[in-house]
């Protein structure tokens, strides 16, 4: 655990993690607000051991610089953890559903031929730097090896030598979201980068652990990979609007709905493959795989070969 909590509600907070993981959750999801609000807590209501209404109200209000949004996911972060707390015999105040407002839909970035030309240039040009030896040669790879096969980014980071095969052809992802284990093939075109990748970094980095190890031995931060994604698209000399700006999550995006239009020009049966696509991201409902048909261009989605009832609602969230 990376988070200390020191609050009244310490131990309630990490039973409801540990709860929340042996459910399928990532720790992070629920540990990073909750110590805020054990934070919040230490230092407002420091002899409060119940949960009430001001407690929830005051920490659940909009933050300078904060978007909605990011309160709402604060909010009900919150909410579940007080319906936690009632189940377990003790006093809390559950906030009411629709608190923090209505959510702004989520919207992926979808890049054109151009800008994905012009970010892997960006990616390939990369300078050498003595604080972040190596990055030239591991960028580039792990940017592609996200945009190519559609993983999330943190199975990407968490990737070890011993999940990669390559002789087939393949990522074994261990453990992701939901504790579902999955085989990811990779095109003959990856797989020859991969191994030109692999030749190249153990002659600098031997007996790695991680297929994209950083130099202090562990997996790239989360921070650091987004970091390297502007530094790519710097280098390359693209910009984007403050309100619309990619993000590395958006590979994932772009991926599946590249699929979904190829197989349309190809007159392929969409519906009848949508399963395939979903077994091959990891989704755990083809409803999260139906949601990239929202994504498909407009005259694309005219054509009357497929039916696009199966998508009635976007959700709004991630998988």
């Amino acid at each position: 655990m990376r988070y200390q909590f020191n609050s009244l509600f310490a131990d309630d907070i990490l039973a409801y993690i540990k709860l929340r993981c042996s459910l399928g959750n990532k720790e992070d999801t629920f540990a990073r607000s909750l110590h805020s609000f054990d934070v919040f807590c230490t230092e407002k209501y420091p002899d409060r051991a119940e949960l009430s209404q001001e407690m929830a109200e005051s920490w659940c209000s909009l933050r300078q610089n904060e978007k909605e949004n990011t309160l709402r996911f604060r909010t009900n972060i919150l909410r579940s953890f007080s319906k936690y707390l009632i189940s377990i015999g003790k006093n809390a105040y559950v906030l009411p559903d629709g608190f923090a407002g209505k959510g702004v839909a989520f919207m992926p970035y979808l890049y054109n031929d151009m800008e994905l030309s012009s970010f892997f240039n960006g990616a390939d040009h990369l300078s050498p730097h003595p604080l972040s030896p190596y990055r030239e040669y591991v960028i580039p790879v792990m940017f592609r090896v996200l945009y190519c096969c559609g993983l999330r980014p943190q199975e990407v980071r968490h990737l070890k030598l011993s999940d990669v095969n390559l002789e087939d052809g393949y990522f074994y992802i261990e453990d992701s979201k939901r504790k579902k284990d999955r085989i990811v093939t990779m095109s003959p075109e990856l797989l020859e980068l991969c191994r030109k990748y692999n030749c190249l970094i153990q002659t600098v980095l031997p007996g790695r652990e991680y297929f994209f190890q950083n130099p202090n031995g562990g997996p790239y931060r989360s921070a650091c990979i987004q970091k390297y994604f502007y530094k790519c698209w710097k280098s390359a000399r693209v910009s984007f609007s403050q309100d619309h700006k990619p993000r590395v999550y958006d590979f994932r995006h772009n991926f599946a709905t590249r699929i979904i239009i190829n197989w349309m020009n190809e007159d392929k049966d969409v519906m009848n493959l949508l399963p395939y696509l979903s077994t091959y991201m990891g989704h755990s409902s083809l409803e999260y795989t139906a949601y990239y048909i929202h994504l498909v261009p407009e005259h694309l989605k005219s054509s009357i070969s497929t039916d696009w009832t199966c998508n009635r609602e976007v959700p709004n969230y991630e998988d």
